[in-house]
């Protein structure tokens, strides 16, 4: 069962959604996204640089080795391209590990601060998104992809505990605030577009922009009331959710605190 993929296994060897093995899986990620936050506080600048790029590279391993297993077992094609939400991250992260000791006002220090919006922003509500609803339960537990799933999933999570700790400690001024908002936007509006006409094009289904994915709780809107109300219940839904991690991002990190002149303030060391 380790090595099998897709429509080579056989029916009825998965798991249900918070059954015991997945509630420990969300138990650890929780516990270590904490425990790493409270171990980056007492770190210097050069530990956190350290420590930033040896959890990104070992995201970005986690995933090489996702679809490194994939290619070799012949599984590899036009529906399982690293391109969804989660899977761009494991990249990304690793990018944005690696380009953390930017030259103040050069092109990588500014990449850096897009991919930090990114990853904090629709990374981080997108991997406890698919951690809470996997849609790779209907493979067994000890299966190399449900395995390397769940572990590049929640490393990421623990990667943007970094990520919250320089926020929490920045004296961030509302212009950092927009400019975040505005990656974020950029990113998710240009590449929701793209997805789609990808997915309409291909008939794949990158970003569940055409329909829910397996043990999605849009499986019931999408059945009910077709592609047209599961658009817009996702959209709707995945717009709520970023506006009330962004409304809370504001009130811990931006109300209140003393705005740079000109109206920014940005951190020691970028997100």
């Amino acid at each position: 069962m380790f090595w099998i993929h897709g429509e080579d296994l056989p029916p009825g060897v998965g798991s249900e959604p918070f059954c015991p093995a997945h509630l420990i899986y969300l138990a650890a990620f929780l516990a270590a996204t904490l425990g790493y936050a409270l171990l980056y506080k007492r770190l210097d600048g050069r530990g956190r640089r350290t420590a930033d790029r040896i959890l990104g590279s070992l995201v970005f391993f986690f995933g090489l080795c996702e679809y490194g297993i994939t290619a070799l077992l012949g599984r590899f094609s036009l529906y399982t391209l690293p391109i969804h939400v989660c899977s761009l991250m494991f990249s990304l992260t690793l990018l944005h590990a690696w380009t953390n000791a930017a030259r103040p006002g050069s092109f990588a220090e500014k990449l850096h601060g897009f991919l930090g919006a990114v990853i904090f922003h629709p990374g981080i509500l997108g991997v406890w998104a698919a951690l809470l609803f996997p849609d790779w339960l209907y493979y067994p537990f000890w299966n190399y992809l449900s395995i390397s799933s769940f572990m590049v999933h929640g490393l990421i999570s623990v990667y943007g505990a970094s990520i919250l700790v320089k926020l929490a400690e920045a004296p961030e001024g509302r212009g950092l605030f927009r400019r975040d908002l505005r990656d974020t936007a950029l990113f998710l509006l240009l590449g929701a577009a793209l997805m789609y006409l990808f997915d309409r094009a291909t008939g794949t289904d990158y970003w569940f922009m055409t329909r829910p994915g397996y043990g999605s709780p849009f499986a019931g809107v999408y059945g009910q009331g077709g592609f047209g109300a599961y658009l817009l219940a996702y959209a709707l839904t995945a717009a709520l959710i970023t506006a009330l991690w962004y409304g809370l991002r504001y009130f811990l990190f931006v109300r209140g605190k003393k705005q740079h002149p000109g109206g920014t303030a940005l951190p020691p060391e970028s997100a």
